[in-house]
């Protein structure tokens, strides 16, 4: 039987700073015993993605 538990999961995460988009519609999803891996080019939004999952800033709307 299958655990359907989630561990996180976002949805529609935004996140700007000014005019500047920095987060559009960001998705993730993650089950116990997986391992998500993030990567992308400098400037890609994955450093403000795990601040607003954290709670160091705030999203740009609710989530």
């Amino acid at each position: 039987m299958m655990n359907h538990t989630l561990v996180m999961d976002v949805k529609g995460l935004k996140k700007s700073f000014g005019k500047f988009e920095a987060l559009k519609d960001v998705n993730l999803t993650l089950h116990p015993g997986e391992v998500l891996g993030f990567i992308g080019p400098n400037g890609a939004g994955k450093s403000t993605t795990i601040r607003v999952i954290l709670g160091l800033i705030k999203s740009s709307e609710a989530v």
